[in-house]
């Protein structure tokens, strides 16, 4: 390689690295805010006779799973999580891939994703990246297996 072209490449270097640096931060501080994912929920979606309805919102970041109910017309809510769809009959429970809390509320929640073992951040990397093939329930005393539920979608 000549001493000039080698300079020419040095010099594209110094002008280029500054740039890729900054979209390099860019991404990161993009990522860092979460994939925000929703889900209409009614009982309906879960086979169930239940008359509740909600909403949920999850957020996927690289190292938590977030989520935050809102909720109405269901009796005492207790589970909720993140399963496999297609939801099965009604009265029947898959088991969640992502488990949110044995007391669902309509406060906002956080867990980190290694709390659900080495499968956590796995299982959350293929929800982010294909919602559509997962769903949301809340599981009540009436309905233990989950009373609502919907499909997740990006928002």
């Amino acid at each position: 390689m000549s001493r000039t072209h080698t300079r020419g490449l040095c010099a594209a270097l110094i002008v280029l690295a500054p740039a890729a640096a900054a979209v390099a931060a860019a991404s990161v501080a993009a990522g860092s805010a979460g994939t925000v994912l929703k889900a209409t929920l009614t009982g309906h979606y879960l086979h169930t006779t239940a008359k509740g309805h909600g909403t949920a919102t999850i957020t996927i970041t690289a190292t938590k799973a977030c989520w935050k109910f809102s909720f109405s017309g269901l009796d005492t809510p207790n589970i909720s999580g993140i399963h496999i769809v297609p939801p099965p009959p009604g009265g029947y429970h898959k088991l969640s891939v992502l488990p949110f809390t044995a007391y669902t509320s309509q406060q906002p929640g956080c867990e980190k994703l290694d709390r659900w073992g080495a499968s956590g951040p796995g299982w959350a990397e293929k929800i982010a990246a294909n919602p559509s093939h997962f769903y949301v329930i809340i599981g009540t005393a009436r309905y233990p297996n989950g009373a609502i539920g919907g499909a997740l979608h990006a928002a």
